[in-house]
């Protein structure tokens, strides 16, 4: 399983890793191959594309969300006084603005799951504009200009035979999965 770190880690400043020596040091970004998740806190992986390639340990999910609330705990603060004068007389908001923020801090996202691709020996080339800003001209400039670089897609082939609306169902129009049945209108 390969994930991507969204948080910098660095095991050395970690109090409650069990061996900062242990610790795998990664930053935003990185993408980490996990090699083993049984520990509930800790997971073990190694960083791709480091010249160390060594494994260590680096934190679950859980214990990331876990840090996360309580480093969001903080001591009750007395509640704001409604009075200008600072008397007794607390005012008692059901929403306050500084607790938002709270909120917002335990919405942790510690790892994406990704995949790794083979590379793709084509790419795709998107031309995104306004109608009217000359799209088709630069499409039609790149394709005389390099026809053995860019290309049009190649629309998806079929060897079924086509079959007309009426043979394959009024209700829907790919709703035939075999094509001995477009001859015999089932």
């Amino acid at each position: 399983m390969f994930v991507r770190a969204q948080f910098d880690y660095d095991p050395q400043k970690d109090d409650l890793i069990p061996c900062k020596e242990a610790g795998l040091a990664f930053s935003t970004g990185d993408v980490i191959q996990v090699i083993n998740k049984d520990d509930g806190n800790w997971w073990q992986g190694r960083v791709q594309g480091n010249a160390r390639g060594s494994a260590g340990l680096l934190p679950s999910p859980e214990l990331q969300e876990w840090r996360a609330a309580s480093a969001a705990q903080v001591a009750p603060a007395e509640a704001p006084s409604c009075s200008p004068f600072g008397k007794k007389k607390k005012c008692k908001d059901k929403y306050l603005a500084k607790h938002s923020a709270i909120f917002d801090r335990l919405d942790v996202v510690s790892y994406e799951e990704v995949v790794r691709l083979p590379a793709f020996k084509r790419k795709t080339l998107v031309l995104i504009g306004a109608s009217g800003v000359g799209r088709s001209h630069i499409k039609n400039a790149l394709l005389a200009q390099n026809p053995e670089r860019f290309a049009y897609p190649a629309p998806p082939l079929t060897t079924e035979p086509p079959c007309s609306p009426a043979t394959m169902g009024a209700s829907h129009p790919l709703s035939v999965t075999d094509p001995r049945d477009c001859s015999t209108g089932l």
